[in-house]
């Protein structure tokens, strides 16, 4: 409005000055429909950003009712493992309904999804039925009578698998048949529905500790069913191939939490030969990428954002995969240029859908690494900075703690010590809240090697009733180095630059003459960030 004031009077000044001579009127004419336009370009903006805030809302309330009624599978109790029973196979035991069990991609089941399974196959064999009646069996009834049977036997809560299996009908037989069919698609969509709701609550801090836990029970189980499925060749339903894309969805979005490449391209391979997924061009694309089976850029398809975001991630995946063949400059040896590798994250930055707010924070958060390499500290800085201004609101905490993770290494690098702990602890605080493992042991590390190097500064990380000596803060600073590698053990994390810098430190501390802690001690002291909740 201001601006379309300000070409109103300068229309005035001008047939004030000039009189109403023709070129006057053309002039004044040009500058009144300025004036139009900036108004309506206002409003297209401010239409524009209600409608994207509409949207967020929407968005956030849709995920927020899918976590809702979640209930959190609680710490578990390491108790003796139940016995499996040795499967046994009668060949003159004829039973259809056990046969289509015997054939289903993974024969260990927990309650929900086997009662699931028996229900499609008791309506399939109701609705095939030439004289339908009144059915006498329900699913918890036949699971009843299986178990009594003893053909399906509990391997503890919530839990069974098959003992005993029919030789009729045979394999193929059953696979022919719509009650296999029918028990497949309940199985995958079962296991569909609860990872696509449990993926979502990673990013939830209410329900991020359970939600790492049932990925933890059920990784197995969901790797198993994309692996047996993509075996299956053209006998799997094809209406079940979006299913199979969104536990895939699922699993690298865990994989992504827990920094498992090798699974996730493990999992993706084998979900790219799933027979019919060729007919879903984007979902294609996107399985052949995580595969690093996607040779050439994604092309241009319909819905539009789905395409430009492939687009984008396949740039942002071939500026890392540039980064990573890095080499050590040498004779007859040529290294990466890092210009070049920033130049790919950047352009792809810019062209991810400004609605993928946890797709703009991880190129920022690597083009802000990429220009740390080259010594651009203000660049890495402000890249960052615009990161965590994307994470304000809310969205995507496990980037914002990424995000503090790193912009400690900035102000470290900086000479701005209290900056970086300050920094570290709040990721610190960010990523146990989050029950983010890997990101914990990377956070304990920055501030287990910095207390070995930096003793003085201890008095903010440790709550005392007095100022620790240098000694106490190094001898704990030792306990968060063995915390961190105790993690990276214990999820199966090869990091060996990490784990060589951390036996440097701990070896730093040795020599001094001080026994270092073989596990943690004192945790460093908590530091919330106001937009992690």
């Amino acid at each position: 409005m201001a601006y379309a004031l300000l070409f109103e009077l300068a229309r005035n000044l001008v047939l004030n000055s000039f009189g109403e001579s023709a070129a006057v009127k053309v002039a004044a004419g040009t500058l009144r429909w300025l004036s139009v336009l900036v108004v309506a370009v206002a409003a297209v903006y401010v239409g524009y950003r209600f409608l994207q805030r509409y949207r967020e809302k929407a968005r956030t309330a849709r995920e927020l009712a899918m976590i809702a009624d979640l209930i959190e599978p609680g710490p578990r109790v390491d108790v003796a493992p139940v016995p499996r029973p040795d499967r046994t196979t009668d060949e003159r035991w004829n039973d259809p309904l056990v046969a289509v069990l015997r054939d289903l991609p993974v024969n260990d089941f927990e309650t929900a999804a086997l009662l699931a399974v028996l229900a499609a196959i008791l309506e399939t064999e109701a609705r095939l039925s030439e004289a339908p009646e009144e059915r006498q069996f329900t699913a918890p009834t036949v699971l009843a009578r299986l178990v009594e049977r003893g053909v399906v036997v509990c391997l503890g809560v919530q839990r069974y698998c098959l003992s005993k299996e029919p030789g009729q009908p045979t394999k193929e037989e059953v696979l022919a048949g719509p009650q296999w069919r029918a028990a497949l698609t309940a199985l995958v969509r079962f296991y569909a529905d609860r990872a696509t709701r449990w993926v979502f609550a990673l990013d939830s801090v209410r329900f991020a500790a359970g939600a790492r836990r049932w990925f933890d029970a059920e990784e197995p189980v969901l790797r198993e069913l994309v692996s047996q499925c993509a075996l299956l060749g053209a006998a799997v339903p094809v209406n079940l191939v979006p299913e199979l894309v969104r536990i895939g969805d699922a699993l690298d979005g865990w994989y992504a939490r827990m920094g498992k490449r090798e699974h996730h391209r493990r999992v993706a391979a084998k979900l790219s030969r799933v027979s019919g997924l060729e007919n879903l061009v984007a979902q294609r694309d996107l399985v052949r990428m995580r595969a690093n089976l996607l040779r050439e850029r994604p092309r241009r398809y319909r819905p539009r954002n789905l395409s430009t975001s492939l687009a984008a991630r396949w740039e942002h995946r071939a500026a890392l995969r540039l980064l990573e063949r890095r080499r050590p400059l040498g004779r007859g040896r040529r290294g990466v240029d890092l210009a070049e590798v920033a130049a790919g994250l950047e352009a792809a930055w810019w062209a991810l859908p400004r609605e993928d707010v946890a797709g703009e924070v991880c190129a920022l958060i690597n083009l802000a690494v990429v220009h740390l390499r080259q010594g651009r500290l203000d660049a890495a800085q402000d890249r960052l900075e615009l990161a965590a201004s994307l994470t304000r609101t809310g969205r995507d905490p496990d980037g914002r703690a990424h995000i503090r993770e790193t912009m400690g290494v900035v102000w470290w690098a900086r000479g701005e010590f209290h900056r970086a702990l300050r920094s570290w602890q709040q990721a610190l605080t960010g990523y146990r809240a989050l029950a983010d493992d890997p990101g914990t042991a990377r956070c304990l590390q920055h501030l287990g090697s910095a207390m070995i190097v930096a003793p003085e500064y201890g008095a903010t990380l440790l709550a005392a009733d007095s100022t620790p000596t240098p000694e106490q803060v190094q001898r704990q600073a030792t306990g968060w180095l063995a915390e961190a590698h105790r993690l990276h053990r214990l999820h199966r994390l090869h990091r060996p630059d990490a784990e060589c810098h951390a036996q440097h430190y701990v070896a730093q501390a040795r020599s001094t003459g001080l026994v270092p802690l073989d596990h943690i001690d004192q945790w460093p002291l908590p530091l919330p960030d106001p937009a992690i909740r």
